[in-house]
């Protein structure tokens, strides 16, 4: 028995040594795992977080101003290191075109958006430009709006002062009585001896602006030049069967009954502007735009004369005013409002010609754009 338990003790030993062993690794290997969790925590705790993009909503409008002015925003955003959904979301929800229907519509968007998280609204003109005020007071939430193409800001209660606008809106706006004076001192030093004007009033305008301020400066500074402005009217409204009445309008109109045209912004029929090219043509006078407009199905420049700010550099210039506010920290009612950064002339030779007109010399000297 003695030698018995002379063989087994020693057998003992080892067994306890290989547990005390295998104890001792695990706790080593743990504690090396959780000092490198610990450090590679640590690390990553003050690793700088990654900045969520900033969301903004685009111009409701896909008409004219709204795809200009957001083409050249865009544009200038990303000059400006904006990086489309890398550093800036753009919510893009695009009518074809601003009317009275449409306006409570687009203001349940707006109050849609700033429900779920935006960082400013980018508005083209008044009706978009009024339907997001209405709807961050609406909301109760006042986030940042930059419009760009606004007339007469603090008569239309969008700014306090062009100083200090106040609220939560900045941007791009113009004194119309200003632009329409000079527009027309142009005109008529374009094709001298103009007496009446024709414009499509009554039923082709929006009820809003950019029309209503537009329309009542023209004859303001048309009285004051001894000019006449002959209006036409149509009680027909907006749906089935205007396309149709619009046209028939601008057929009925005779040789005499004016000597020019002028394109009042702000319409419902889309392509209004392509009509009164033609009725131009037929008739041939001279017709003046207040800005750079196309004929929708050809692209061709119409009109023989243009007077106004570029929309694609209107929409650049709000770029700044975005930029001042998402990354410069500064709120919008302290950014004073400013003028467009230049008017621009452009005059159409081809339609000149087609009407029989000679632009005088020092006209051409004065334009920024002729074509040919």
């Amino acid at each position: 028995m003695e030698q018995t338990e002379q063989v087994m003790q020693p057998t003992q030993k080892p067994s306890s040594s290989k547990f005390v062993y295998i104890v001792s690794v695990v706790l080593a290997f743990l504690f090396i795992f959780f000092l490198g969790a610990w450090w590679f925590l640590g690390r990553i705790s003050r690793l700088p977080e990654q900045p969520q993009p900033f969301v903004v909503v685009l111009p409701m409008w896909d008409s004219p101003p709204g795809r200009p002015l957001t083409e050249g925003f865009v544009k200038k955003m990303e000059e400006l290191g904006y990086k489309e959904g890398i550093d800036i979301v753009y919510k893009r929800h695009g009518f074809l075109a601003p009317g009275p229907e449409t306006l409570g519509v687009v203001r349940g968007i707006y109050e849609s958006d700033l429900t779920e998280g935006i960082d400013l609204i980018f508005a083209a003109e008044w009706s978009d430009t009024k339907a997001a005020q209405e709807a961050t007071k609406a909301v109760g939430k006042p986030v940042p709006i930059v419009f760009a193409d606004i007339t007469n800001p603090i008569e239309f209660g969008f700014a306090e002062t062009w100083a200090s606008p106040g609220a939560n809106l900045t941007g791009v706006a113009e004194r119309r009585n200003d632009v329409v004076e000079k527009s027309l001192e142009l005109f008529t030093g374009i094709v001298p001896g103009i007496k009446k004007i024709g414009v499509a009033a009554q039923g082709f305008m929006l009820p809003g602006e950019p029309s209503i301020s537009y329309y009542e400066a023209l004859l303001e500074q048309a009285e004051k030049m001894g000019l006449e402005i002959v209006e036409y009217t149509t009680d027909v409204p907006p749906g089935p069967g205007y396309r149709e009445e619009v046209t028939r309008v601008f057929d009925s109109i005779q040789k005499g009954e004016v000597d020019a045209w002028l394109h009042i912004p702000g319409h419902f029929f889309t392509n209004q502007q392509t009509l009164e090219h033609q009725l131009a043509l037929r008739l041939k006078i001279p017709h003046m735009l207040p800005a750079v407009e196309h004929n929708d199905e050809t692209g061709e420049l119409v009109g023989l004369f243009v007077y106004g700010a570029d929309f694609v550099e209107k929409g650049e210039q709000a770029a700044i005013f975005a930029d001042k506010i998402l990354r410069g920290g500064t709120l919008a009612s302290d950014i004073p409002l400013e003028l467009p950064d230049r008017y621009i002339i452009v005059i159409n030779l081809k339609t000149a010609e087609a009407i029989g007109v000679t632009i005088p010399p020092e006209i051409l000297e004065l334009a920024d754009r002729i074509i040919e």
